[in-house]
């Protein structure tokens, strides 16, 4: 009778083990009805020039966090900018704002390896990052700069027409789970830096306060395709010049990022038949952007909130910005740049 209960224990014990280990194993991005869904069925939450974080209060900073923060608060999809290194590196590549004088985050070889530390110590994440080619780089620095960070045995490659997608327990199991896109300069050379409007067509970007959220197709011009960027962030212009600066407006995110976030989704949903892939906000710890990509998934929202902002930031009541005196310097960085 007494081997007979042990061994009943020990059988309990060991599918307990079993059960936890296989629903461990089948969170994918946090939730486990995602892990049968394709890549392109799933929402993603998406920071807008998710490097543009520092300093606090710039005039360019459409962030609060740093990457590694927004990582650990749930953020998969990152919008980033690549630049020519101003130190005139050849190995390397800036992420900057407009122009390096303006706002400089930094080499990406550094942020590559806050991606790779956390998708190391993360095996059950997919992540996206969209580039802006700004500086018109050519696919061989980036597969250089990659390489040396040691990112390739992540790095998913979509051929190009191919509209079948893994779902993302596949991707998570073959290890292939990093996706990039670029805007333009892709070629055969470097199969994993993929021309984004072969798959993706975005919403358009330039949305000032007061104008309507809109649900039309930007880039590509009237080119549907499987997939697409909700891009939802507020910008006012700042005129130096004979040059315009969208200047990111955290004083009214938390509206932004609410209320009226749900609205564009809901919006762009019933537009397009399907729902946005990667919703694109600044300042993403205001408002509730991870509950409303909870909603788009259809998956309940896993309590998991974004970790606030350290340092000074906006006053949505107020309407204002807390040290002001960033705001200034960087106006005149800026100015001082246009003058040249």
């Amino acid at each position: 009778m007494r081997f007979t209960f042990i061994s009943s224990a020990v059988a309990l014990v060991a599918s307990t083990l079993l059960l936890n280990g296989a629903e461990a194993q089948q969170l994918c991005n946090g939730y486990a009805d995602l892990c049968a869904k394709t890549y392109d069925q799933v929402a993603y939450a998406t920071t807008h020039n998710a490097f543009a974080y520092t300093p606090p209060g710039a005039l360019a900073a459409n962030q609060d966090n740093d990457i590694p923060t927004q990582l650990k608060d749930g953020i998969r999809a990152f919008m980033l900018d690549a630049y020519t290194s101003p130190s005139g590196a050849t190995n390397d590549i800036e992420l900057c704002h407009s122009y390096c004088s303006l706002l400089d985050a930094g080499p990406l070889s550094t942020v590559l390896g806050q991606f790779k530390t956390f998708m190391d110590q993360n095996p059950n994440e997919v992540i996206t990052i969209f580039w802006e080619n700004a500086g018109n780089l050519t696919p061989a620095l980036f597969q250089t700069v990659y390489q040396a960070a040691g990112m390739t045995p992540y790095l998913y490659t979509q051929a190009t027409g191919n509209t079948t997608w893994p779902t993302l327990a596949s991707m998570i199991a073959s290890k292939k789970r990093l996706l990039n896109f670029v805007d333009g300069g892709a070629d055969a050379s470097v199969p994993w830096l993929m021309e984004e409007y072969n798959f993706i067509f975005e919403t358009p970007w330039q949305i000032t306060k007061g104008s309507e959220y809109p649900c039309t197709i930007d880039r590509p011009k009237d080119q549907e395709r499987g997939m697409y960027v909700m891009n939802h962030f507020i910008s006012g212009q700042v005129t130096l010049g004979n040059q315009t600066i969208d200047v990111p407006q955290s004083s009214i995110a938390a509206q932004t990022n609410t209320a009226d976030l749900a609205s564009h989704a809901n919006k762009c949903t019933q537009t397009f038949n399907k729902i946005p892939n990667f919703v694109a906000v600044d300042f993403y710890e205001q408002g509730s952007l991870l509950q409303t990509v909870a909603q788009l998934n259809g998956v309940t929202w896993n309590g998991k909130v974004a970790t606030p902002a350290a340092g000074t930031k906006s006053s949505a009541a107020a309407g204002t910005i807390v040290g002001a005196s960033s705001v200034v310097a960087s106006l005149a960085a800026a100015a001082a740049v246009f003058a040249l």
